[in-house]
């Protein structure tokens, strides 16, 4: 292994789990059970973003807080019923890219904006808990994504210098955390596909997680 890459660091939701798609089901079940209407534009804007972070967001657009965090209650318990009943689908590619870190003995760790508790859950009805020893969620930490606290500490976890981890990331904001970080990132866009200038510090931008595999394996 080149010591160009000594860890590599996996986000959560977008990037090996397709739990976006739920989080956006869950912010529009909330707004139709408050008779309110949530563009998709702003749920868009809510990839990659922490619990607290989001509420922020619908708060700007309705310019109306205490609404927001009315929203924000509705949607964490019907994201929780989902998450902890339905199904979880996992990104193409993830159990590949997984396999190939295991094989070559790659350390790697999760680093997600999802608390704790939601964290666990995930990786546990994902069937991905098993894969990582080290997870640092976004409760664990002061600042989460964009700031570069939880990619600093997964590497702190790893003992490998920032420098040499390389971030899987879905979200613009987790590939700004991880840039923040000292980090080279691969992304591989989830629900938004960003324009070129937005990406121009991403070390790669790739279609899908066996595209971002065939480069991970020339680092």
């Amino acid at each position: 292994m080149n010591a160009n890459m000594q860890a590599i660091l996996f986000d959560m939701d977008g990037l090996m789990i397709d739990t976006e798609s739920v989080s956006g089901q869950s912010w529009l079940l909330a707004a139709a059970e408050v008779g309110v209407t949530i563009p998709e534009q702003v749920i868009l804007g809510m990839v990659g973003l922490s619990v607290h972070k989001c509420r922020d967001h619908v708060a700007a657009h309705f310019q109306d807080h205490k609404l927001a965090e009315t929203l924000s209650q509705r949607c964490r318990h019907h994201y929780h019923q989902l998450m902890s009943t339905g199904e979880l689908r996992l990104k193409p590619g993830i159990i590949e890219v997984l396999d190939w870190v295991q094989d070559q003995a790659i350390p790697h760790a999760v680093a997600t904006s999802t608390q704790r508790l939601m964290c666990d859950l995930k990786l546990q009805r994902s069937g991905l808990g098993p894969y990582f020893q080290h997870t640092v969620a976004g409760d664990e930490v002061t600042n989460t994504k964009p700031a570069p606290d939880v990619y600093l500490a997964a590497a702190a976890l790893l003992d490998i210098a920032p420098a040499a981890c390389v971030v899987l990331e879905d979200s613009l904001i987790g590939m700004r955390a991880a840039l923040a970080a000292g980090m080279r990132v691969i992304l591989v866009p989830d629900m938004l596909q960003p324009a070129a200038h937005e990406t121009a510090g991403a070390l790669a931008v790739c279609q899908d997680l066996h595209q971002a595999l065939l480069l991970l394996q020339t680092l």
